[in-house]
């Protein structure tokens, strides 16, 4: 784990940076301020400040639930907006690969550092179901919106996406 532990830590914060112009954009393209938003981007300055000059000292594994737990908050707030929007049928698909390609990197990070045996004991296994947990759910509800044939069955009823969601970001 020690060799693997700086090109983690650079890692991690090339990520951060990424998420940070990403939640930028998204904030902008908002035009107003979201708790979300905001949460994610104070985790990942304070990420960054954690990856500051000392890069030795910064713990990968609390790096990387800092990097994961801002993920959830900004994808939280898109998920919600394709929600608003009834997954718009000219670009949900393309988001939903987003979504999917953000909560999937903290596990691929892992998994490429081989830092863990199993990897759920770095990142946590609260963290890591919700991460799997978010893909699959945004990705279904996705294919149901798309194909609304679906949506009017009422064999069973579909829990709310936002109540579901709140779930795994709050805790």
């Amino acid at each position: 784990m020690a060799a693997a532990g700086p090109s983690v830590v650079r890692r991690v914060e090339e990520l951060g940076d990424l998420a940070q112009a990403h939640i930028q954009q998204l904030s902008e393209a908002a035009g107003e301020d979201d708790h979300f938003l905001i949460r994610a981007s104070a985790a990942l300055e304070k990420l960054k400040l954690l990856c500051g000059d000392e890069k030795e000292c910064s713990n990968p594994s609390d790096l990387l639930e800092l990097y994961t737990q801002a993920i959830l908050d900004m994808t939280y707030f898109e998920e919600n907006k394709l929600v608003d929007e009834d997954f718009p049928e000219d670009s949900s698909s393309h988001k939903v690969k987003d979504l999917i390609s953000f909560l999937s990197e903290p596990e691929i990070l892992v998994k490429e550092n081989n830092m863990h045996p199993k990897h759920c004991n770095l990142l946590g296994d609260e963290l890591l179901e919700c991460l799997s947990w978010r893909r699959g759910y945004i990705h279904v509800f996705n294919k149901l919106f798309l194909n609304t044939s679906l949506l009017s069955l009422s064999i069973f009823p579909l829990p709310s996406l936002t109540s579901i969601l709140m779930k795994c970001v709050l805790g």
